[in-house]
């Protein structure tokens, strides 16, 4: 779609710097701006504006952690918050590993629902014989 949008914008471009005595502010160029607003509309509406909210909801979910939330990391792992510090965290990973974690690099809250149903999986490893 973008690359759409180039080849037009340079077929627009073309057609205005075509003419000899022809003013160069003719009805093309105003087409010429109006689609590179256009084009810039949709590059914020597509792209920016959904990594703001992506990053604001990532900033709600790191200031309302606490002590005790069960959380995953953007590596992956699972813990239990066992401090909570301005810039960091500390995290216990099971069997007395703790762990400690940038505020930024946590992904999201586990809810008691899903701890329940990874608990409930059986492992990949595991094969249950009949």
């Amino acid at each position: 779609m973008i690359a759409m949008l180039m080849n037009l914008l340079f077929l627009i471009a073309q057609d205005n710097t075509g003419g000899g005595d022809q003013a160069s502010s003719g009805p093309g160029s105003y087409m010429l701006v109006i689609y590179i607003v256009l084009f810039i509309g949709i590059f914020y509406f597509l792209l920016i504006r959904p990594g703001q909210k992506q990053r604001k909801q990532h900033d709600q979910l790191v200031s309302a952690i606490s002590k005790g939330d069960e959380i995953m990391t953007a590596g992956g792992l699972f813990g239990t918050i066992t401090q909570v510090k301005e810039d960091h965290v500390m995290i216990d990973l099971g069997k007395k590993n703790v762990v400690k974690l940038s505020r930024n690099s946590i992904a999201r809250i586990v809810s008691k629902s899903e701890k329940a149903e990874m608990e409930q999986q059986p492992e990949e490893g595991a094969e249950e014989e009949e």
